[in-house]
């Protein structure tokens, strides 16, 4: 797969949740885990995008499973565990909130706060034709209105 400003744009959405929050969005041991906590936010990789990726051999099989590594917690021998099905399991909005009740955070807040979770979830897609570009982000509502207190 090529690079572009497509990298850019996830990288970006990755660095504002950091800023936000104080937190690593993907904190992986491993290019392995990196992938599995990836997939836990936005479900699996599209097959069309897996099939250019130059490295998919060394964590999916032949038919595109994902091929997770993990240490065995009792044996402590690294296992594989083959996952053919990856549902999203992480709530980008759970993650941006961290436990603070939404009924809590003041109407006007709550919005941007809505608004910062559709551009990181736009920015974050998968599929890199599926991501905004650097245009569309900078005309995003979370970017042009501003805040009224």
């Amino acid at each position: 797969m090529k690079y572009g400003h497509e990298i850019d744009t996830w990288s970006v959405a990755c660095t504002i949740f950091e800023l936000y929050t104080g937190r690593i969005l993907f904190q992986g041991k491993s290019n392995n885990h990196m992938l599995k906590l990836m997939m836990d936010l936005k479900g699996k990789i599209p097959h069309r995008i897996l099939k250019k990726g130059a490295l998919k051999d060394q964590h999916f099989d032949s038919n595109l499973n994902f091929l997770l590594t993990e240490v065995d917690k009792v044996t402590e021998r690294e296992k594989v565990t083959v996952l053919s099905i990856v549902n999203s399991t992480v709530d980008l909005r759970k993650e941006i909130l961290n436990g603070q009740s939404a009924s809590r955070i003041p109407e006007e807040q709550l919005r941007k706060i809505n608004q910062l979770i559709d551009l990181l979830d736009k920015c974050l897609s998968l599929d890199p034709s599926k991501r905004l570009s650097v245009n569309q982000a900078i005309v995003h509502p979370f970017i042009t209105e501003k805040l009224m207190l």
